[in-house]
C-alpha cells in the first residue's frame, strides 16, 4: 500500500463533555451489514431510557476524546455507580467496534471502560451503543442501548472552558439539556478520583429571560468546591450561537461549543496548506477550485532525497464523515507518497489547522499516528496559491504558490510547454527563493528543488509580477529586446 511518509506531528486531545448508560429497548440485534453502517458518532447524546431521577449521557468529540456522565438514583454523592468517565476512543468505520482509554474513572463498573466488545453506530438518528455483556458472541435485546442526540440551540448543548491550559486543570466543561437538565465536569492535572473537586456535578438549571441570571438546584454533586453548586450571582449568555460567557459575581468565564461535528466543504478546504518542516523540505496540498488538490513533496536533506519527492495532481470530492476520496489522480511523479492509493483519508478544520487522516494499515481506524497537521497558508499580497486563468495558456495546470518565508513554487503539467518555450515538456516543480521589489520585479533567488530537467522560470531575461485583489499577472521577457520593447508574455492567475 502506498503510505503517506510525512513527518507526524502531535495531535493534541482537547477537553468537553457527556456520557452513557445502561437500560435497553428493542429485539434482539446481530450486527447490520458493513456497508450500511454509519459511525458519526460525534454529538452531545442523551440516553432514551433516563428520566428525572437519573442520568445518563455521553458526547463524543471530533478529536477523539469522550466525556460520559452517569447517575442511576437519587443516592447523590453516596452512589457509587454514579459519576464521571472521561478518555479517548476510536472507532473502525467499516465494523462499528468502539475502543476506549480511560484518562479519569469514577463511574464504578458503568460506563464505557466496563463494556465488553463495545459498538457503536447511528441509525435513524439514533447513537445505538451495543454490548456484548455476557460475551456470547451475539447482542441480546437487553445488550442494546439507544441515544437521541442533544441539538445545539442557544445555550442548549455543550461547552468546553477556553482557558484552561491557564488552570491546574485538565478538563472543564458544562452541558445544557433541553429538559432544563444540566452537568458540571471538572478534572484536575493530578487525574486522581481521590481529589474531592474532581468529578460530575448535575442538577436543573433555569434562565431569567429579561436578565439572564443563571440559578442552579443540585441533584448530585462529586466535585466538592467546583462548578455551579457554590453560591453565587450567575449570568449566562451566548454570543454568535458558538461561544458561552458566564459571568459570576465579578469573573468572567468564555466557554466554546463541543461535540459538534464540523462538516468540511470545498471552501473550508479551499487554498495553500503547509506542514511544518525543516527549511529545505516543503509538503503542501493546495485545494483548488476546479475541484481538484495538488500536493508537493520535498523531504529530507538536500543532497540525498530520492524518489517520493515531487507533485501529485488529481481531482477530490467530500464524503460522509469527512471522508476525503481522490476520485482521479491526473500526474503522479512523487513515487510512494501523496494521495494516490486507494485509502480511508478524513480532514477535519480548526481554525488554522487541517488534520488530515490516513488509515495506513487499512484498520478501518485512523489511529494517531496516522494523523498530520498542515497549518493554513497566507493568503494576501502575492502570498498563497495561484492557478493560470483558462485560455491563457496551452498547458493544463500551471500554479504558483507563493510563502511567507520568501520562497515559492512554481507547478506546470501538460504535453505542451508554456510560453512557448523549448521542445522538452516542462512537466513538474522548481522551488526557489524570490524577492519582489514595490515596483513588482521578480527576481529568483536558491534554487531549493527542481524536478523539470532545469526547464525553470530561470530562461527568462526579466519577470515581474502585478497583483490587483485576486488576480496576478506574470509577465515575463525572454530577452533583453522585448524588455526595451515591453514585448513580455502575460499571464493572468486567479488566486484559489
Amino acid at each position: 500500500m502506498k503510505p503517506f511518509k510525512l513527518t507526524l506531528l502531535a495531535i493534541t486531545t482537547a477537553l468537553f463533555l457527556q456520557g452513557c448508560g445502561d437500560d435497553n429497548d428493542g429485539p434482539s440485534t446481530s450486527q447490520p451489514d458493513q456497508s450500511d453502517i454509519d459511525t458519526n458518532i460525534v454529538g452531545f447524546w442523551s440516553e432514551d431510557s433516563s428520566n428525572d431521577n437519573s442520568l445518563s449521557a455521553i458526547s463524543f468529540m471530533s478529536d477523539g476524546t469522550y466525556v460520559q456522565v452517569q447517575v442511576d438514583n437519587e443516592s447523590l454523592v453516596d452512589d457509587p455507580q454514579g459519576g464521571l468517565e472521561w478518555g479517548t476512543y476510536e472507532i473502525n468505520s467499516k465494523t462499528g467496534e468502539l475502543t476506549t482509554t480511560q484518562l479519569f474513572d469514577e463511574n464504578g463498573s458503568m460506563g464505557l471502560s466496563d463494556a465488553p466488545n463495545l459498538s457503536a453506530r447511528i441509525s435513524n438518528g439514533k447513537l445505538i451503543l451495543e454490548v456484548d455483556e455476557n460475551e456470547n458472541g451475539s447482542i441480546d435485546s437487553d445488550e442494546q442501548y439507544k441515544f437521541s442526540e442533544i441539538q445545539p440551540d442557544g445555550i442548549v448543548g455543550a461547552w468546553s472552558f477556553d482557558d484552561v491550559d491557564d488552570t491546574d486543570d485538565e478538563l472543564i466543561g458544562v452541558a445544557f439539556l433541553d429538559d432544563s437538565q444540566y452537568v458540571h465536569v471538572q478534572v484536575n492535572s493530578d487525574l486522581s478520583v481521590d481529589n474531592d473537586e474532581n468529578g460530575l456535578e448535575w442538577g436543573t438549571y433555569a434562565i431569567n429571560p429579561s436578565t439572564n441570571q443563571l440559578t442552579t438546584t443540585q441533584t448530585f454533586d462529586s466535585n466538592a468546591g467546583k462548578g455551579l453548586s457554590e453560591p453565587s450571582t450567575r449570568y449566562a449568555r451566548v454570543t454568535d450561537d458558538e461561544q458561552l460567557i458566564l459571568d459570576v459575581d465579578d469573573d468572567s468565564f468564555t466557554f466554546s461549543r463541543t461535540a459538534v461535528q464540523e462538516s468540511v466543504d470545498e471552501q473550508m478546504l479551499s487554498g495553500l496548506w503547509r506542514m511544518d518542516l525543516g527549511n529545505e523540505e516543503l509538503v503542501t496540498l493546495s485545494f483548488l477550485d476546479d475541484g481538484t488538490y495538488v500536493q508537493t513533496q520535498v523531504t529530507g536533506p538536500t543532497s540525498s532525497r530520492g524518489s517520493d519527492n515531487g507533485i501529485e495532481w488529481g481531482e477530490y470530492s467530500l464524503k460522509a464523515n469527512n471522508e476525503l476520496e481522490i476520485d482521479d489522480v491526473i500526474f503522479d511523479n512523487n513515487g510512494s507518497s501523496g494521495l494516490s492509493d486507494e485509502v480511508l483519508r478524513t480532514v477535519q478544520i480548526t481554525g488554522d489547522i487541517l488534520t488530515l487522516g490516513v488509515d495506513e494499515d487499512d484498520s478501518g481506524i485512523v489511529d494517531n499516528d496516522e494523523k498530520y497537521q498542515f497549518t493554513k497558508a497566507k493568503s494576501e499580497n502575492e502570498l498563497g496559491i495561484w492557478k493560470a486563468r483558462a485560455g491563457e495558456l496551452d498547458d493544463e495546470l500551471v500554479l504558483f504558490g507563493f510563502l511567507d518565508d520568501q520562497t515559492f513554487f512554481h507547478i506546470e503539467v501538460d504535453q505542451d510547454l508554456p510560453y512557448e518555450y523549448g521542445t522538452v515538456p516542462l512537466a513538474g516543480m522548481d522551488w526557489n527563493t524570490y524577492t519582489l521589489s514595490n515596483n513588482g520585479l521578480f527576481t529568483l533567488g536558491q534554487s531549493l528543488y527542481s524536478s523539470t530537467g532545469g526547464d525553470d522560470l530561470s530562461f527568462y531575461y526579466q519577470m515581474s509580477i502585478k497583483i490587483e485583489g485576486n488576480k496576478l499577472t506574470f509577465i515575463g521577457y525572454e530577452d533583453q529586446d522585448e524588455v526595451q520593447n515591453n514585448d513580455g508574455e502575460d499571464v493572468i492567475f486567479d488566486r484559489q
